[in-house]
């Protein structure tokens, strides 16, 4: 800023002498030196020899006619794209001002360290680089037509006040949507999934108590890794009614990775990855809070969360944290009927702490949650007549007599979820390193219609989890002056003790892991270039009791000698192994046409070990309303994915596209099971009437379409539509496969009035969603064919204002405004109920701070 200065000085100055200077002698001749209007005047009198100005010159020359102007100098169509980063950690400089000497052209570096500029001309230029914490630099350029540089700012050394963070993460080249805080803030009240729903390529997969799983791009459940706080959700994910046990409002951002990720996250993640991220905490002394007041009026209730952060001034570098949440309804209720025991108890807390000392930085933190959930009564059949009436009627048997109210009653789930982490990280002299160590409990159980004498849960899982990571990130390696090198390298550990008590369902099992993984990236100023292996090992040993091992062996699914202590007739369990050697690798790329511009490609391959309820399950839940058979002798399922994404970023339009193919060796496919005939099979017990389903391998191919568009034609309007296209297909079996989403279309029209009578921040969004019916579909493995397409209108209005120096938001939202009677196919419930309708969702909340 202080060289910008200098020079508009020095053109000011050049500008007032020009000014000043006396004009040519029209006659050609120069004039004497003392000559002319500006001559000195004597001290007694006037100017010596002076003429009036006004007078015309004797003898003068007709004026001529001035020459045209030069023309604009071909040689100033120079451009330098510019790259601005650490001399010590070669992380990106962000905020740096960039000037030239003797032109008017300037630049602030972007998030990535990079700028611009344009119209320079050819020659040698000075270009400065300034930064309030850097020490300015200078450098020489020789510009041709387009020219590059890499400038190194060094860090002040007599600098007092520590500043804390660590460079942007790279760009990913997989297609990623984060969801950002002030987009979660319109979200709360929701469930996890839910707030996920707007995501292209992203729908739920709905059970019968109101709650959801996310599915990207046809995956969900075991292909799915979720991380909260970097950390790998461990649960009980095996039912369609098993929904993420994570409070979206302890996340403060959400990200969703679409494509297969196994080496950044792990081999779970064939079909992608959610990342919650908490806030961070806070760095300089304070404190701030938000609390959040919402009611729903259908599924009638509301739910509050809180949450404070403090960094007290007495004790630098520590930071605190604590939040909590807790929501009742009661069972939701479709246009015609209520969802009779689907009502919802749930709460959650957490705590965090945070000490900076020196270079390292330790971090604690706990979070607890609670869920208990009714599952609809509308799910009990008694045979498999029933069932094929019951799917042909348009409401449930019995609904007349269904009930909208807060009681839970059997059948019904209760779900617990403690998460632990223990973290380091240490700034070394060549990188970080950063050691987790992660406990989970995660308790389910469930409780099934009974006998009045019988009080406790038919089935109950405790499944305990340790995780440890240790990742060294090492500084950025200085290949060139537009070439450089970051990566990580890192192992992880597992160990799993899951204890089963109840009806036959899945065996009591242990587990123990580990893998390896490096990924290294190569930066330039237009392209960036990634590659990352990854190995893992499995060793898992499940407890069968005697007489489920037993009938395995009679169906087939299990040879008499797969398992210790399997042929000598004692009563004690039989123990069956299973070791696994899992592989990952991918490569990937970002190239920038532009600044605005730019385009990925994601190239991987995946392995994914089977879970324990693929291989053991025999049996059926509440929660679980089928019959279901796994195979013991599954061989890891192998993926082989590729994304092309497509991004254009301006001030008025954004705009991404991906396209996707997806080759599945060996998919884990849970499906019907057809007798000789190809019918379902029906298989009924004391407990009613399943249909059966069987785990068994298949190849299978996935490719699909999905982005979005934004257009902000003046400041107060902004449009936005969103498009998901899937198509999955069984190569084996020349089939298709159940639960894929059909072909969904969003929309929304958002109105931003000004600002005024002490509101701000206010908008006006109207949004309509159309899903479409899926037409590739077997009638023998989907029982039913698809529901019909439909339409949904939603709304939602909101402002802020300023009370006592805090800021207040209020918010309503609708959805299914028009109250559409309607069933998704990817829903449980559309086999007997349809899905709830219009909802109006009231928000109040405050966000306060200070010092």
């Amino acid at each position: 800023m202080r060289s910008f200065i200098l020079v508009a000085m020095a053109l000011a100055i050049a500008t007032t002498a020009s000014a000043q200077t006396t004009p040519p002698d029209p006659s050609g001749e120069s004039p004497p030196a003392d000559a002319g209007v500006d001559a000195p005047a004597d001290a007694d009198g006037p100017p010596v020899d002076a003429a009036p100005v006004d007078a015309a010159p004797v003898d003068a020359a007709p004026p001529e006619t001035p020459p045209p102007p030069p023309p604009t100098n071909p040689a100033c169509k120079g451009k330098l794209d510019g790259h601005v980063v650490d001399k010590a950690t070669h992380e990106p400089i962000v905020g740096a001002t960039v000037t030239v000497d003797g032109t008017s052209a300037s630049g602030i570096t972007d998030d990535a360290g990079r700028f611009n500029l344009t119209e320079l001309c050819t020659g040698t230029i000075v270009v400065h680089v300034e930064r309030d914490d850097h020490k300015p630099a200078a450098v020489d350029i020789t510009v041709p037509l387009t020219t590059s540089v890499e400038v190194l700012l060094e860090e002040l050394s007599n600098e007092t006040i520590e500043i804390h963070g660590k460079a942007p993460d790279p760009v990913s080249t997989a297609s990623t949507t984060v969801i950002t805080p002030e987009q979660m803030e319109k979200k709360r009240g929701k469930g996890f999934s839910e707030a996920l729903a707007d995501v292209p390529g992203v729908s739920q997969l709905r059970s019968a108590s109101g709650v959801g799983k996310p599915i990207i791009r046809g995956q969900y459940g075991r292909r799915l890794l979720l991380l909260f706080d970097g950390i790998r959700h461990r649960s009980q994910e095996w039912g369609l009614d098993h929904a993420p046990e994570i409070d979206p409002f302890a996340a403060d951002t959400l990200t969703v990775v679409r494509g297969a990720s196994g080496v950044r996250y792990g081999p779970d993640a064939i079909g992608g990855a959610i990342l919650a991220n908490p806030p961070e905490l806070l760095q300089e002394p304070g404190y701030k809070g938000e609390l959040h007041l919402i009611g729903i009026s259908n599924g009638a209730g509301g739910s509050v969360a809180g949450r404070i952060q403090d960094a007290p001034a007495f004790a630098p570098g520590l930071s605190l944290q604590l939040e909590g949440t807790y929501r009742r309804l009661q069972g939701a209720r479709t246009p015609d009927y209520a969802l009779d025991n689907t009502g919802v108890d749930e709460w959650s807390a957490g705590a965090r702490a945070g000490y900076r000392h020196g270079a390292g930085l330790y971090e604690l933190s706990y979070e607890h949650y609670y869920a208990r959930l009714g599952v609809c009564s509308c799910l009990r059949i008694e045979s498999q007549a029933d069932f094929y009436q019951q799917v042909k009627q348009d409401r449930p048997t019995g609904s007349d007599l269904y009930t909208s109210d807060f009681k839970i009653e059997r059948p019904s789930q209760k779900v617990a979820h403690d998460l632990g982490i223990a973290r380091a990280t240490w700034d070394l002299e060549k990188g970080s390193l950063e050691a987790t160590y992660a406990l989970q409990f995660d308790q389910r159980k469930e409780y099934d219609v009974v006998r009045q004498s019988v009080m406790g849960p038919q089935y109950d899982f405790l499944l305990q989890s340790h995780d440890l990571d240790i990742a060294f990130t090492h500084e950025p390696i200085h290949l060139s002056d537009h070439w450089h090198l970051r990566g990580q390298a890192g192992l992880v550990g597992m160990g799993q003790i899951n204890d089963y008590q109840g009806l036959p369902l899945i065996p009591s099992h242990r587990a123990i892991g580990g893998g390896l993984y490096a990924i290294e990236r190569l930066i330039g100023h237009q392209v960036e270039l990634e590659a990352g292996v990854r190995g893992d090992l499995l060793h898992r040993t499940a407890d069968l009791q005697r007489g489920d091992y037993q009938r395995l062996v009679r169906s087939g699914q299990l040879t008499l000698d797969a398992c210790t202590n399997g042929a000598d007739g004692g009563e004690e369990d039989v123990k069956c192994t299973s070791n696994y050697q899992t592989f990952s690798a991918s490569v990937g790329g970002v190239y920038r046409f532009t600044d605005e511009l730019s385009t990925k490609l994601d190239v991987s391959t995946s392995q994914r070990p089977p879970n324990p309820d693929e291989q053991y399950l025999n049996g059926t839940s509440p929660t679980f309303p089928v019959y279901g058979l796994g195979k013991p002798d599954l061989g890891p399922e192998t993926t082989y994915s590729t994304s092309l994404t497509t991004s254009l970023a301006m001030k008025k339009v954004t705009f991404e596209a991906s396209g996707y193919a997806n080759v599945i060796n060996d998919y884990i496919y849970f499906s019907p099971a057809l007798d000789t005939s190809g019918m379902p099979i029906f298989d009924t017990l004391i407990r009613g009437t399943f249909p059966r389903f069987i785990t068994h391998p298949i190849d299978a191919l996935f490719l699909g379409a999905d982005g979005g568009i934004a257009v902000a034609p003046i400041p107060q309007l902004e449009l936005g539509a969103t498009l998901s296209y899937i198509r999955a297909t069984d190569r084996t079996n020349n089939g298709y496969l159940v639960f894929i989403p059909p072909i969904h279309v969003g929309g929304a029209v958002t109105y931003k009035p000004p600002a005024g009578h002490g509101f701000k921040d206010s908008y006006i969004t109207l949004n309509g969603n159309f899903t479409g019916r899926q037409s590739r579909y077997d009638l023998k493995t989907d029982f039913a064919p698809p529901p019909d397409a439909y339409f949904l209108l939603g709304a939602e209005a909101g402002t802020s204002t300023m009370i006592d120096g805090q800021t207040v938001k209020f918010a309503l939202t609708g959805s299914n405004l028009l109250n559409q009677r309607y069933r998704d196919y990817t829903s449980l419930l559309r086999y007997f109920a349809d899905q709830p309708g219009w909802q109006v969702v009231a928000r109040a909340s405050i966000h306060f701070g200070g010092h």
